[in-house]
């Protein structure tokens, strides 16, 4: 009788969580396998279609919606345990721009040492530095800020997370450029008249150089040393 009991419940919980009832779905037993098969019957919906737009749309006005109230009941609780729902909404709240929510919740993913989803070659300290890099460069280079955001994860990347020394040294060489952009978006050093901003982003070029001596930052601090010479004449 109770394993009839317990299948009814199943059936239920699955029920409730297509109608987004998170206190009935997590009172199921094995509620996280429920969730995680609901979640992989989304995630094939998602791949199916073919447009990056059409699944931005998808993530933020349906999928996030749908799911994040079961990944702020687990973090309410005390339980630590890996959880796949969890690791798919971070990643989506990246992919929707949502950035202030999602590098809250990476800090605990990382910290919780959760898998980012199968389709995620790396793990989530280089994919929120990778996807937070690229970010900033498109914005920078179309003379957008790119603040708060670009400094609160260069902190984590410099002196937090376990990530290699090449993505330190990106972070470092952006860092310099971002001191040596005019209006337009541009990096360059004659564009600069300030000798203590030009030092400046030197040093974050040298730092980049000497973290990663590929980076290939020679040229640019090539100019830099002659538009500093040229404004002390």
């Amino acid at each position: 009788m109770s394993l009839f009991r317990d299948h009814q419940r199943r059936v239920e919980a699955a029920q409730a969580m297509a109608a987004g009832n998170v206190e009935a779905a997590n009172n199921a037993p094995n509620s996280l396998h429920l969730l995680v098969t609901a979640l992989a019957v989304d995630v094939q919906r998602l791949r199916s279609l073919s447009q990056i737009g059409q699944r931005i749309v998808m993530k933020r006005d349906e999928l996030l919606p749908r799911w994040m109230p079961y990944v702020r009941e687990y973090l309410d609780g005390d339980a630590v345990h890996l959880h796949p729902v969890f690791s798919y909404c971070v990643i989506w709240l990246f992919d929707v721009e949502d950035f202030s929510l999602a590098l809250d919740w990476a800090d605990i993913a990382i910290e919780q040492r959760q898998e980012t989803p199968a389709n995620i070659r790396s793990d989530f300290p280089h994919f929120v530095a990778d996807t937070m890099l690229a970010w900033a460069e498109r914005e920078a280079d179309n003379g957008r800020a790119v603040e708060p955001y670009f400094s609160r994860v260069s902190q984590r990347v410099l002196e937090e997370w376990p990530v290699n020394e090449i993505v330190k040294a990106k972070y470092l060489r952006f860092s310099g450029l971002q001191l040596l952009r005019g209006k337009d978006g541009r990096p360059l050093a004659s564009a600069i008249d300030d000798d203590a901003q030009l030092a400046k982003a030197d040093m974050f070029l040298a730092a980049a150089q000497d973290m990663y001596p590929q980076i290939q930052v020679r040229t640019l601090r090539d100019k830099i040393a002659q538009r500093r010479r040229k404004l002390t004449l």
